[in-house]
């Protein structure tokens, strides 16, 4: 009988994905909730109730940015 191949999670590497822009907390491949946009900026992403993650708070600055800068 052939032995089935499943994935172990043991043997997987752990590889640093990016650094957050907002807090500088190392993201890892491992953890998910990180966030890249289009400039390939990395945000941390906390999918809690009532918690602003920086990727929020990223989009709330550079929404008053842009309303400084009319």
């Amino acid at each position: 009988m052939v032995s089935k191949k499943t994935w172990n999670k043991a043997r997987s590497k752990v590889i640093k994905a990016g650094i957050c822009t907002m807090c500088d907390k190392a993201l890892m491949s491992n953890e998910g909730g990180w966030i890249v946009n289009a400039n390939k900026d990395y945000f941390c992403e906390s999918h809690k109730a009532n918690f602003f993650s920086c990727f929020d708070e990223y989009l709330k600055q550079l929404k008053q940015w842009k309303e400084l800068n009319r």
